[in-house]
């Protein structure tokens, strides 16, 4: 692991941590998931997906992404769900820089290895897989392990300066931050 990973996942673990246990998205991992509380987990992750995945395409770092974001669109669809309808998070993180769009590509696409870890379970418990219901865990059709690859490569080539790698830091904390406030608010929100 090169040190512009290293530093990012240490600078991420504690709050990322706390995500793993957050109330509405703790079913993902649960044996006893209900139908409702997967279409919750879901809804939730396309209010914080969807508005990052925009800002980043605004900054040119959303190439592929958008393919990532339509699987989790048609898997609500499939579950009964109008993405269009759902609520979204405001309030990001400024993604105004190179090393922050990087940081947060890096968190996006972490989480799609974490969703294929929960493939097994959700597919034992609710009968949904990479064909239908869950494709945006699976990430049905993607190459993210070749994604991550070149991200990673990227990690260590953009963010060797210091500040470069300080301000992907932070905005890797802010981001999980803000979706730390968002699955609260949505907790509340049920």
């Amino acid at each position: 692991m090169g040190p512009a990973r290293q530093a990012l996942r240490t600078a991420t673990r504690a709050i990322h941590e706390r995500l793993d246990r957050a109330a509405v998205l703790q079913p993902l991992v649960r044996s006893d998931i209900t139908p409702q509380q997967y279409v919750r987990a879901l809804a939730v992750l396309y209010g914080f997906n969807a508005p990052v995945e925009r800002a980043l395409d605004r900054g040119g770092e959303g190439a592929g992404a958008a393919a990532r974001l339509e699987l989790l669109r048609d898997d609500l669809r499939v579950l009964g769900a109008d993405p269009g309808a759902l609520p979204e998070m405001t309030g990001l993180p400024p993604l105004d820089s190179p090393a922050a769009r990087l940081a947060a590509r890096y968190v996006l696409d972490g989480s799609a290895h974490g969703g294929r870890a929960m493939l097994p379970g959700i597919k034992r418990a609710l009968g949904f897989d990479g064909g239908h219901g869950a494709c945006f865990l699976a990430s049905d059709g993607l190459d993210m392990v070749g994604a991550w690859k070149a991200l990673m490569a990227r990690l260590e080539v953009e963010l060797a300066d210091p500040a470069a790698l300080a301000d992907a830091c932070d905005t890797a904390v802010a981001l999980f931050a803000a979706l730390e406030r968002w699955t609260e608010e949505q907790r509340a929100a049920v």
